[in-house]
């Protein structure tokens, strides 16, 4: 009952409340002018420029004012003119001369955001220009309303800065690690990030916070599923074969298997009848090598042992992150990893052999269904010596981090367990423990 009350009634946003703040500003502005103005200019313009960024507002609200000044300057000429011409705007007005003189000018209004390279501000300064000469034009000073929408706009740009730049008093740790796993504690059940979610993280990151990932998948994988988050510490990868810089697109360590460990694995697997995948890293680049599948043949028969591996190849060859090789050989050197795809069953029976084998002591499995399609699993075959746990040790000696803390699902696995992945619990516990409200924050309360 309460999971169904926490969806429909979610807590408030600090957008919103930076909203009705800005609201509120805009109309205590407005009394403290004497009420002049039009404080609905005002909230209009402070509602466009309350954005998630601190770079998208003062892009908006550049264009707001931009765009105001742009109209108001048009409009002004109007005005003049009509009053030149005709000597009483009043008979102007509602004239088919008047309405020719909209249609040329609103064109004008255009061509001058074109002009003077503004045209991201062409809708405002369209807004602006006819709503002084459509709506005030008959007025007894019509250049005070120029003046005053002028200034509602901004205000209400200046009430949108100050309400973004206003925060509670905060601490900052900017030296612990915090990293989080990523299935079922950063992601949603369809593996997209909320914007909640991502708007948080990169505004955490670009403050200095020391975040990044840990997951059994590859970079590329990585890539793809946190598009939109600046990571800009390595990320422990491949369940801990390696420590990957995404910034630099650099291997900043791996552990690879042995030789001996290689060949055996790959004997047992090709004895067995199964196709896989040999992952390795040369000169800084993960190649992925296809044994007892031919990647550039025909398309194996469907319910074959080739038939999963073949359709996951097709799923992920489109990406430019990873590189396919047809091996006519083992490759026993620079092995992070292999990997084998069937059907569950088959899968399963396969890892409890793998046990039994004299190398078993030196290899760790892992399974997964990650990218199959039903009733198929995934099989990964590591060095014993790769370890999620082993890799965050390495990734905070690589930071300088003093200590470290991990949020995951699994309890005994993890510092903090995260609940309901994807849900945002996942930043709300980071926001709580990188930025504590704190009166010693005091001088965090006004920042960009």
């Amino acid at each position: 009952m309460n999971q169904i009350r926490k969806r429909h009634f979610p807590l408030l946003g600090q957008r919103i409340l930076r909203s009705v703040l800005a609201v509120f500003l805009c109309f205590i502005i407005y009394f403290l002018r004497g009420r002049r103005g039009t404080p609905f200019y005002s909230i209009i313009a402070a509602l466009q420029c309350i954005q998630p960024y601190t770079a998208n507002m003062l892009k908006v609200g550049k264009k707001r004012i931009t765009g105001t000044l742009v109209g108001a300057f048009w409009g002004g000429v109007v005005l003049i003119g009509s009053l030149y011409l005709s000597g009483d705007r009043s008979t102007f007005q509602d004239t088919p001369a008047y309405y020719m003189t909209l249609v040329l000018f609103a064109g004008v209004v255009l061509y001058s955001t074109v002009l003077l390279r503004i045209t991201e501000s062409s809708y405002f300064t369209t807004v602006v220009f006819l709503s002084i000469i459509m709506n005030h034009i008959g007025d007894a000073n019509p250049f005070i309303f120029i003046f005053n929408r002028t200034m509602d706009t901004i205000i209400g740009v200046g009430v949108a800065v100050l309400a973004n730049c206003l925060h509670l008093p905060r601490t900052r740790d900017r030296e612990t690690l915090f990293v989080s796993g990523v299935d079922h504690v950063l992601f949603r059940e369809d593996r997209n990030l909320s914007p909640f979610t991502r708007i948080q993280l990169n505004r955490f990151i670009k403050d200095g916070c020391r975040f990044s990932v840990s997951t059994k998948q590859t970079p590329a994988t990585v890539r793809e599923l946190t598009k939109g988050i600046g990571l800009k510490i390595p990320i422990i990868a491949m369940d801990g074969a390696c420590l990957y810089d995404m910034e630099e697109m650099t291997y900043v360590k791996t552990v690879k298997m042995d030789e001996e460990t290689a060949a055996g694995t790959a004997a047992f697997l090709a004895e067995k009848g199964f196709p896989y995948n040999i992952n390795r890293v040369e000169e800084n680049l993960l190649v992925i090598y296809t044994r007892g599948l031919k990647i550039s043949g025909p398309p194996p028969e469907k319910g074959s042992p080739q038939d999963a591996l073949y359709h996951l190849y097709l799923k992920k060859k489109g990406s430019p992150y990873r590189n396919y090789v047809s091996a006519e050989e083992d490759l026993t050197d620079n092995v992070l990893y292999f990997m084998v795809i069937d059907r569950a069953e088959r899968v399963e029976a396969l890892c409890k052999e793998l046990e039994d084998q004299d190398f078993a002591p030196r290899i760790r499995t892992a399974f997964d269904n990650f990218d199959c399609r039903e009733g198929e699993k995934i099989l990964r075959i590591y060095s014993a010596r790769a370890s999620r746990r082993d890799m965050l040790e390495e990734l905070r000696r690589f930071t300088g981090a003093p200590r470290s803390v991990f949020f995951g699902v699994r309890k005994g696995e993890c510092d903090v367990v995260i609940p309901d992945g994807g849900g945002g619990n996942l930043v709300r516990e980071l926001k709580k423990r990188y930025e504590p409200v704190s009166l010693r924050g005091w001088r965090n309360i006004f920042h960009f």
